[in-house]
């Protein structure tokens, strides 16, 4: 395990208030006990230390996190302020929630915990993301008021889209002004759905079709470089792309990770440890272990499945095209559980590996004209300030 940082996605409960088509979670109504995450941190932070990891990075996800209390949040962060201390283990922790259950007693909890900072999504168009008995107008109508409510509160929220079929469909310059022009949101980050977890209609069409997505990829970031990027809007994978061409420095989400497997792992609300939440619902069969049943953590590390996961990198290498790659140093190969969900094979590279290669070209040809136009005194199309 590499030294300094690891990261844990922490699913204390897969309740949800929401009832979103593509999900891939086999929901549940059982819930973490305060406890439970207690112990599962104590035993989490002991073998972290032995490793010595210093950072922890908590991504509290679900099901909802708002579907709990926020006594049990706030007891959570005593818990972690305590195992901080006694480890000298610096613990993050991050909030994901569809937002539609944030009011104001939760704002205690988003600023102490959470830093006035969370994350959720909204997809255009919405299609599939409903409050459970409604369609999807009602969740946009919701999810935008909670948003604000939210930004009023002084809380930053950073938007994922994940895209479909009918955002392909309508377009890029459709997409773009949704997000940009008409909710005024200039930071989002861009993901694509896996068919994982319980089989529903709408995952036939994952994963989408790499023609039309790396279509809708060229015209989005040719918007994006006209528009938007010397206004100061973000989109990621765009701009850290740009900046690993011109700098080397990865800040890439985890599905372009080295090697997932050696600074991430998810937990479940029944103490089911696997690569992350995504393995941990909707393929339980590749679980690791269970960390409340086993107070063994070095155990659980060193299991014959996380070891399959530990190959991968290999094993594509070996049985994929990925070593004679122009871009292997940049997606490693993408998401196992994408490939696994696509293809049934854990050792099979990312199924959109095309559109990833078209986003590679875009963000490098963008980075080396970039870096033409520093060296004569011009950014992004205007004189370059003087320093």
């Amino acid at each position: 395990m590499p030294l300094g940082h690891f990261s844990v996605l922490m699913s204390p409960t897969y309740r949800c208030n929401a009832d979103c088509e593509y999900c891939f979670e086999n929901k549940s109504s059982h819930v973490m006990e305060v406890e439970e995450f207690e112990l599962i941190l104590q035993r989490i932070a002991a073998y972290l230390r032995q490793q010595d990891v210093s950072e922890l990075t908590l991504y509290w996800q679900g099901g909802e996190i708002f579907t709990l209390t926020p006594e049990w949040l706030l007891k959570a962060h005593d818990i972690c302020r305590e195992i901080d201390e006694k480890n000298g283990l610096r613990i993050t922790n991050t909030l994901q929630s569809n937002l539609i259950g944030y009011g104001p007693r939760w704002r205690r909890v988003v600023s102490e915990m959470y830093n006035d900072n969370m994350g959720s999504s909204l997809d255009f168009p919405n299609l599939y993301r409903k409050v459970a008995g409604c369609q999807p107008d009602t969740f946009n109508d919701l999810w935008y008021r909670r948003y604000q409510e939210a930004r009023d509160a002084g809380i930053q929220v950073g938007v994922i889209a994940v895209l479909h079929e009918g955002s392909l469909n309508t377009g890029a310059q459709e997409f773009y002004s949704y997000y940009v022009d008409k909710l005024g949101i200039n930071s989002f980050q861009m993901n694509t759905p896996y068919p994982g977890g319980p089989l529903t209609p709408v995952k036939r069409n994952f994963p989408l079709d790499d023609d039309l997505l790396s279509a809708f990829y060229s015209d989005l970031f040719d918007l994006w470089m006209r528009y938007g990027k010397s206004k100061g809007v973000n989109i990621s994978p765009f701009d850290p792309l740009i900046k690993y061409f011109r700098t080397g420095e990865n800040s890439l989400a985890c599905c372009w990770a080295e090697n997932c497997t050696n600074t991430f792992l998810g937990v479940s609300p029944t103490g089911d440890v696997g690569q992350c939440e995504c393995w941990v619902s909707s393929y339980p069969d590749y679980a690791f272990g269970n960390i409340l049943a086993s107070p063994d953590m070095a155990g659980i590390m060193n299991s014959p499945v996380r070891k399959q996961f530990l190959e991968r990198p290999i094993r594509l290498m070996e049985e994929e095209d990925c070593a004679e790659c122009e871009f292997l140093a940049v997606c490693h190969g993408g998401c196992p559980v994408r490939a696994y969900a696509a293809k049934g094979n854990l050792f099979a590279k990312e199924p959109n590996c095309e559109s990833d290669k078209t986003l590679c070209r875009l963000a490098r040809n963008a980075a080396i004209e970039l870096d033409r136009l520093e060296s004569t005194g011009r950014v992004d199309g205007h004189a370059a300030p003087c320093a």
